[in-house]
């Protein structure tokens, strides 16, 4: 029996803005040096025969090749032309299939899951899927099976959902040809997408469609602050529960590391610089800075002399390098912070922090959370982000602004005569064709 992997890759990570207004969402970094794709595909090896990466048309389709290919990963493309959906991804996915493929494991591109996972739904009786227990099951579809173990029915985002019910990992094994005819009759659902739960829920109409339990790792890093999320996940893989420095970079003398610590071969902690685990660093910290808890610096990034750091991402080449505080926050790559720039991250009332997402605002349950800065973008001196601010790619913030709304791709946030006032630099800055196509 022959058996590939249909990888959905073509999803544009809207709710990821900005941090995805640079690269698509399944190419999001990871501690190490992987992405959100590559470790999947590298974690599919064995599992399955072949892959097929669905990607979307245009510079993030391209972008997933290009990366792909110059890893070295041995996969096949096929290209979903318009954003109609994961069932118009999934069906466009097995069309692309060898004939001889008998089962396919469909998975979602911007997954961070464990192979447990992957290994336990590819042994099971197809049709099968992987559910696991979430402690906000009505941010997800809640699965609901009998006691035979049969998928019963799927609900999305169910408001009456209990802390530990199960829910869809988006992880599938389906018969090829059956689920193939399936997403061919599909039909638009409400929201006007093709859906791939509608052919699962057919396929369960049919047969027993099995639930496949387990308390694997498992994140949809579908939210701006899930992505430090993710990196937690991945400090904790990697760093396999030790409880001290792992030191194979350059520490200079007087810079202090506390717990569990990571410093890559080319990373430099600079003298006087205190650095408390979990952290992870790939850059560059200090002189004189302080690293807290979960801060992350990859590769070219710099914490710069009295810069604190507490539960961030660094991005590649993103530096604060003075005089910056960067709390439970994300800097997109080559973001550069001017001296003085901070990242407020609790309100006065302690109340939780609320962002727009998709033009709706959205609690984040979290009562610290800073900002998110999009690649390239830059802030002068002296700039306050307040919590839950997004600043879009390539974009500048004016010297001492106080920023409380989010800030577009390519422009720049200036004093005006009501507050901030923000304008294009589509003529000042050679900003990339697609995020000007998108204003």
């Amino acid at each position: 029996m022959s058996r590939y992997a249909v990888v959905l890759a073509a999803g544009r990570g809207e709710r990821l803005w900005p941090l995805t207004s640079t690269r698509p969402k399944p190419l999001l970094p990871l501690p190490g040096g992987g992405t959100l794709l590559t470790r999947l595909l590298g974690q599919l090896g064995g599992i399955v025969d072949g892959v097929v990466v669905v990607v979307a048309k245009g510079w993030a389709g391209e972008a997933v090749k290009k990366l792909l290919d110059q890893r070295g990963f041995t996969v096949s493309y096929a290209v979903q032309e318009e954003p109609r959906g994961t069932g118009d991804a999934a069906r466009v996915g097995l069309r692309a299939l060898p004939r001889s493929v008998d089962e396919v494991l469909l998975v979602n591109g911007d997954l961070l899951v464990s192979r447990g996972l992957l290994e336990a739904v590819a042994s099971a009786e197809a049709p099968a899927l992987a559910a696991v227990p979430s402690e906000r099951p009505w941010e997800y579809g809640v699965v609901e099976a009998n006691q035979q173990g049969c998928l019963q029915g799927l609900r999305e985002k169910p408001v009456d959902a209990k802390p530990g019910s199960l829910v869809n990992t988006g992880v599938y094994l389906v018969p090829r040809q059956r689920f193939e005819e399936l997403l061919e009759d599909l039909k638009p659902s409400p929201r006007g997408e093709l859906e791939v739960t509608d052919a699962i829920a057919a396929l369960a109409a049919e047969t027993c469609f099995r639930v496949v339990e387990g308390r694997w790792l498992w994140m949809d890093v579908g939210r701006p602050w899930e992505l430090i999320d993710a990196y937690k996940a991945v400090f904790m893989e990697k760093m396999e529960g030790r409880s001290e420095p792992l030191v194979e970079g350059e520490v200079e003398p007087g810079a202090v590391l506390r717990g569990p610590v990571y410093v890559a071969p080319d990373a430099v902690v600079r003298g006087h610089t205190v650095v408390e685990g979990p952290a992870w660093i790939e850059g560059e910290a200090g002189p004189l800075a302080r690293l807290r808890p979960w801060s992350f610096l990859l590769e070219g990034s710099r914490a710069g002399a009295h810069t604190e750091v507490k539960a961030s991402i660094l991005m590649e080449g993103a530096k604060a390098p003075h005089l910056n505080y960067v709390g439970d926050s994300v800097l997109g790559e080559q973001v550069n912070l001017g001296a003085g720039t901070v990242t407020a991250n609790l309100r006065f009332d302690h109340a939780t922090v609320k962002m727009t997402l998709k033009g709706r605002r959205v609690d984040t349950g979290r009562k610290k959370l800073g900002a998110f800065l999009g690649g390239y973008a830059q802030t002068g001196v002296n700039v306050s982000l307040l919590p839950g601010v997004r600043i879009g790619a390539y974009s500048w913030v004016y010297p001492g602004l106080v920023v409380a709304r989010d800030v577009p791709d390519c422009s720049f946030a200036r004093p005006g005569p009501e507050g901030v006032e923000v304008q294009s630099l589509r003529d000042r800055i050679d900003c990339p064709g697609h995020l000007l196509d998108e204003r």
